[in-house]
């Protein structure tokens, strides 16, 4: 290790003396390098690549918004599986989906192909995901209740652990590689965002009334299923097709030979970033799985299922407006600053609501507060975890993209997992029954405590997490002695060529 350090030393200062020299061909060829790191890779990319980039999201989130919001209730009210049983099996399989997520990270970042690390499991994800969530919305109803539920968990884990895992991380993982810039990182996390939340809000206010019109039962679900489906396969494939990936990996040693999985989870784990990010993924997404109560809450709580259609619009429609006056204001103030008032701005919107949880008025009033909040995390989340990206390679001279995003969306799938579990078995301890005309006192009280109380327990413990998580006081430095490093290794290998 000391050796290699003192190589490192060395390479750095060539490179600086070199840069001083204008008439030094190794000087000129680092400068351009450093030019490219700036530009070329950082960089402004195309509107066009841009929303070939963004529009990931839509195909993301026409499997997962669905699956989040709607696949419990599918379970309990049209295949007939109980609520807890529903949410354990889901809990399992948002389990091993954490798990896949380390393994496919790993498998990433080893992947060497002429389209680069990240967009050729995009490519071949997408029919195993889009196949598998068709399925998992068609449970054959002559099916006894165990195999129905061994079904649902095979579809689910198929369609999300390895499907919808492989894809879904190698679009977070593209991010990083895409550009090395904070700033285009920001922008394209602004506009993969857009189309998330545009597709969430579109998913959550016409799938019930497609489901209503089409009957109300398995139809509904299947021509909503195959829908979803095939528009997001399109999206997936323009993706692939669209965007270019430009940083290179540095999951090497100086033998040319990749690092074994137990050294790069050694070196993953040294970062702090790394845990604390985990844990923002897992507290954040534990709100998406338990937004799985939202259309029980509507149903019992405010008396009529089709009101879920306004409580998702108030949701997201503000975080489709504000989302684009985040980039010159993450520029000014910085994720984490931004990130923390918009915590405070959630607990004081969930308060507003706890004031009347039956009061219509107050629950959306209290939503669009809720919702404000969310802007400026929404905004930064995954070009928060590109920085910690940065910030690994930094440290370690290893650049860990697959890894970390792995790292990201595991507290995605955990905290996802856990929150409709949480759904699913409190809801059954409560004593809920989907086939019954009305529910007992018991379970419209939990509805109201998953709905608004785990939410905002969950708020103030994410405000603790991004006050420890203050990447952003480095991130200059962390870049420009990057684009350095970059520029040495490459005016070296320029400079190896030569003499050979």
């Amino acid at each position: 290790m000391a050796k290699d350090s003192a190589r490192n030393q060395a390479e750095q200062a060539r490179a600086a003396i070199a840069l001083s020299a204008e008439q030094s061909t190794t000087a000129a060829l680092a400068a351009e390098t450093v030019g490219q790191a700036i530009g070329a890779t950082g960089q402004r990319l195309s509107i066009r690549e841009r929303l070939a980039y963004g529009v990931g999201d839509i195909g993301g989130n026409l499997i997962f918004a669905p699956i989040s919001a709607f696949l419990l209730f599918y379970f309990t009210d049209t295949v007939g599986i109980g609520a807890a049983i529903a949410g354990t099996l889901l809990l399992f399989g948002r389990v091993l989906d954490g798990t896949m997520d380390l393994v496919l990270g790993s498998f990433i970042d080893r992947t060497t192909t002429r389209w680069g690390k990240a967009r050729p499991w995009i490519l071949f994800s997408t029919p195993v995901v889009v196949i598998s969530f068709v399925l998992l919305f068609n449970v054959p109803a002559g099916l006894g209740d165990g195999a129905k539920e061994a079904y649902a968990f095979v579809m689910y884990f198929l369609c999300l652990g390895v499907g919808f895992v492989g894809s879904n991380l190698a679009y977070h993982t593209l991010l990083s590689v895409i550009t090395t810039n904070s700033k285009m990182r920001v922008s394209l996390t602004v506009i993969r965002t857009f189309f998330a939340l545009f597709t969430t809000l579109v998913v959550n206010f016409i799938t019930i009334p497609i489901v209503t019109s089409s009957g109300g039962g398995q139809s509904g679900w299947t021509l909503v299923s195959l829908v979803y489906g095939a528009i997001a396969a399109v999206t997936f494939l323009i993706v692939f097709f669209g965007t270019k990936e430009r940083v290179k990996t540095t999951l090497k040693v100086d033998s040319g030979k990749k690092l074994p999985f137990g050294q790069t989870v050694k070196i993953l784990v040294k970062n702090p970033y790394f845990f604390l990010v985990f844990g923002f993924f897992l507290l954040n997404f534990l709100l998406t799985g338990i937004n799985g109560v939202g259309i029980y809450f509507a149903q019992d709580v405010l008396g009529d299922a089709n009101l879920y259609s306004f409580l998702g619009l108030i949701q997201i429609l503000p975080l489709l407006i504000g989302m684009w006056f985040m980039p010159p204001l993450i520029a000014r103030f910085g994720k984490r600053r931004l990130i923390m008032i918009g915590v405070v701005i959630t607990v004081l919107g969930i308060v507003i609501s706890l004031i009347d949880p039956s009061s219509f008025t107050l629950i959306l009033s209290g939503g669009l507060v809720r919702s404000v909040g969310g802007i400026p995390i929404a905004a930064a989340l995954f070009a928060l975890v590109a920085d910690v990206v940065d910030y690994g390679e930094w440290k370690t001279g290893v650049r860990l993209d697959g890894m970390t995003y792995a790292a990201a969306t595991a507290g995605q799938n955990f905290g996802a997992g856990l929150g409709v579990a949480l759904v699913g078995w409190l809801l059954a301890a409560a004593n809920y029954d989907g086939a019954a005309a009305t529910q007992p006192a018991s379970a419209v009280g939990m509805e109201v405590f998953l709905y608004l109380w785990i939410p905002l327990i969950a708020a103030v413990l994410m405000g603790v997490i991004i006050y420890f998580l203050n990447i952003d006081k480095n991130l200059s430095t962390i870049q420009r002695d990057l684009a350095a490093r970059r520029a040495s290794r490459e005016a070296g290998e320029f400079a190896a060529t030569e003499n050979s």
